[in-house]
């Protein structure tokens, strides 16, 4: 039995849906990527403003965490120290 076909490019159908479902997925790709890198991009530039517009030395919370050896008083001298 024969396919019948109007000859209105019905058998080209399945390749254009094809086609156009690939290019539906690596335009979707592609855009994903360059918003990716747009707000790397965006977030480094934000982050190197603040780092310039802080002061010169502005005392944050973490400032002093590791430094608390640092700070210990120095031990007591002996009584009657010999001099």
């Amino acid at each position: 039995m024969e396919t019948m076909t109007c000859g209105c490019g019905e058998d080209q159908i399945p390749g254009v849906l094809a086609r156009g479902v690939v290019a539906l997925a690596l335009t979707g790709l592609t855009v994903m990527a360059v918003t990716a890198c747009l707000l790397a991009g965006v977030l480094w530039a934000v982050t190197r403003w603040r780092d310039r517009a802080r002061a010169e030395h502005e005392e944050s919370f973490f400032d002093g965490f590791g430094r608390w050896e640092e700070e210990r008083a120095e031990p007591p001298l002996p009584r009657g120290g010999g001099s």
